[in-house]
């Protein structure tokens, strides 16, 4: 049986991959980095509760809510931030991975909740999407906004520095 611990690094390899994924992306298609972020930061997430041991497997496999508590733990923990610049520099990407989160379809379980991947329905029967009405699409599609190159660096400096933040 796989320990812990490896099971932290699949995620953390699956991670990584989701990363690479949304680089290819970029602002080209908001929805679609919107989504794979999603995936990258729940499961850098995972990785790191898991290796701390905050979750257990099963409840790895069972929640969509890990990524809010990983970011709850930078917050407070400077620690863990500091080699990264501190929590500060990267308050508008907790902001996002925080409403990524929200926008999961198992997190956001409402049928006329807005979601990442799928279509809804408002309450006043109309139809929408994540490319068209998702909120936080519309702020990563900002052609005034630098924040899908800002989310993208602090990714990839949770990638590099994540052996040393989460041992």
């Amino acid at each position: 049986m796989a320990t812990q611990r490896e099971w932290a690094d699949a995620y953390l390899a699956q991670a990584r991959a989701y990363l690479a994924g949304a680089c290819l992306v970029g602002a080209a298609e908001p929805s679609v980095f919107a989504m794979l972020m999603q995936m990258a930061f729940e499961k850098f997430a995972k990785a790191a509760l898991l290796r701390t041991g905050a979750i257990t497997l099963a409840s790895s496999q069972a929640s969509h809510r890990a990524a809010s508590a990983m970011v709850a733990a930078m917050r407070v923990q400077r620690g863990l931030m500091a080699p990264m610049g501190g929590p500060l520099v990267w308050h508008a990407a907790f902001d996002v991975i925080e409403a990524l989160e929200r926008a999961q379809p198992s997190v956001a379980k409402s049928n006329n909740a807005a979601k990442l991947e799928y279509p809804w329905e408002t309450t006043e029967g109309a139809i929408q999407w994540p490319a068209r009405d998702l909120a936080i699409v519309e702020r990563l599609s900002n052609p005034r906004s630098n924040l899908v190159v800002h989310v993208i660096d602090f990714a990839m400096k949770l990638s590099r520095n994540f052996d040393g933040i989460f041992p």
